[in-house]
Order: C-alpha cells, then structure tokens, then sequence
C-alpha cells in the first residue's frame, strides 16, 4: 500500500511539473500577408491552445482585416520589416480591438484608417511602441472602461481625434507624436488620467481638450490652428512644456479648472494672449513662472509659494 501511494503522489507530481511547463512555454507564430497568410488566425490558435502567453507574433507584408484581441495575456506583435496593417470594415470597426487582455503589446507597425485606430477597452493593459498609426478614422487612440496604455515614440496622425480617453482610462506617453489631426491632438474626458513625457502636440486643429487629469512634462505644444489647451474642467499640472505659436490662446481654462504652472514657456500665441481665464478667477497658481500674456488673476499665497519653490 505504502509503494501503491508513493507512486501515485510521484505520478501526482510529474503531471503537475508537465502542466506548469506547459503553461510556460512561449508560442512565436510568423505571419506573412504578402503570402495570404492571417494575423487573425493565428490569434484564434493562441486564444484556444495558450491565452496566458507569453505569445509573439512576428508580422510581415501588408495586411488588411480587423482584429480582436479578447481574454489573453502576454501577447506580443511586431514586425521587424515595417508591416502594415489597414482597415477592411469601412471606417465602421477599430483596425485592432484589444478586450479584457493583459500586457498587450503592438510594436513597429503602421495602422491605417478605422472607426479606431487601436481601441483598448474593458480593463486591459496595452503597449503600443513605435508605431504610425494614421486615420483617416475618428480616434487613432481609444482607452476606455478602466484600460490603461503605456504609449512610447509612436506617431498619431490624420485623424479627426488623435487619441480619445474616456470612463477610467489611463495613459502614459513618452517621446509620442500627435500632428496633423483635424480636431484634437487629444481629449482627456472627466474621470480620466493621461501623463505625457516630451511628447508633441503639434500642427493640429486643438492640442488638447481636457476635463479630466492632466500632468505634462517637457514636450511641445505648438502651431496648432485654435487653442493649444482648453482646459474646461478638471486639473492640469505643468512641468516643464513649450506652448507657443497656436491659433488661439496658448492655455484656455474654465471657471473651475485649477492649474499649477510649476514649470512652462507659455508665449507668443497668435490670439494675443498666452493664458485665457474665463471667466478671470479660476484655480490658477504661479503663472509668473511661464512668461504668458494673461488675464488671469490668481491670489497672494506666499506661503503656498514657498513650500512648491
């Protein structure tokens, strides 16, 4: 009985050992576009035999369809080679929909048209590195229902909205793009973050519409054909960017909007006014620190002043 039990808890424990292994290994799928091979079907692979990952798919060629990513986690797609990949629902769906996924990350690619370029949505976990992803299409960037991306030197351009954050969204940008974009660079809606590190906001029709939460960090806003920032509710913290050369005022904010001016260069806005308060006394601090033409007025605190010297 003794050597009965010791060889069933041995069995036991191999299967155990073969089980996490298998749960470990890594999948690398190549797909090839200009062979009328399909990123499409290899997801429905990984999905079925491994949606824990980690999985790599490794793209080539042009590629057309719509993707949804739903349920995995550790999952990776790049190309090495520049693929494309393009829109076939007519404007109508996102090119890539990532759902209820984990550590999602779309690398090297350039994504063309859409309803959304790239949404993530349903509490998912995307990064997106060094892709052009270009409209036209309405958002090029869509983060919702408590998602968050990590954006790093990606281009997003030609779109009505750049990138379109809403309901919990999170994003965090570095080294990023935002130009051409007919409507806004960006729109920040209430309840939502977004933190950019030197990244541009530039040549578009508004820089960045803001309700929700704002932290900007070197970077530029430049030459956009109205406002560089509205600012119409919520707060904004300024660290540091270049907001100079737009259409409009260079900051616009609403009655009830704060912002903190610790660090920018707020000058030369085409309206005439670099800093717009409306009406004149919203949440504003230390505004003599950007150099802005303003009509805002903000109170006395010197104590405030030191403790943020």
């Amino acid at each position: 009985m003794r050597q009965e039990g010791a060889r069933i808890r041995a069995l036991f424990l191999l299967m155990a050992i073969g089980a996490a292994g298998q749960h470990a290994l890594a999948a690398t799928y190549n797909v090839n576009c200009d062979k009328h091979e399909h990123i499409g079907k290899a997801l429905r692979v990984l999905a079925s035999a491994n949606p824990h990952g980690p999985n790599t798919i490794n793209v080539t060629g042009v590629c057309r369809g719509n993707l949804v990513i739903r349920s995995m986690d550790r999952l990776t797609l790049m190309t090495k080679n520049g693929a494309s990949l393009t829109d076939r629902s007519g404007g109508t769906l996102p090119v890539v929909d990532i759902e209820d996924s984990q550590r999602v990350t779309l690398q090297g690619f350039t994504i063309n048209g859409g309803a959304q370029g790239i949404l993530c949505s349903t509490a998912s976990l995307c990064y997106l590195t060094g892709n052009t992803i270009q409209g036209p299409g309405g958002f090029g960037i869509n983060v919702i229902k408590g998602s968050r991306v990590f954006l790093e030197s990606n281009v997003i351009e030609d779109w009505g909205r750049g990138a379109f954050i809403d309901s919990g969204g999170q994003v965090f940008s570095s080294n990023d793009v935002f130009q051409s974009n007919g409507g806004s660079a960006l729109v920040v809606l209430a309840a939502a973050y977004f933190e950019s590190l030197n990244s541009k906001f530039d040549n578009n029709g508004v820089g960045i519409d803001a309700g929700g939460t704002l932290t900007l960090r070197g970077g530029t806003i430049s030459g956009n054909s109205s406002d560089g920032i509205r600012l119409l509710s919520g707060k904004a913290v300024f660290l540091g960017p270049t907001i100079t050369g737009n259409g409009g005022v260079g900051v616009h904010l609403e009655d009830g909007a704060f912002a903190g001016f610790l660090a920018a260069s707020i000058t030369g806005n085409l309206s005439g006014l670099d800093v717009d308060c409306e009406p004149q006394f919203p949440i504003t601090r230390f505004i003599d620190r950007t150099g802005a033409i303003t009509n805002c007025v903000e109170p006395a605190s010197a104590a405030l002043r030191e403790t943020l010297k």
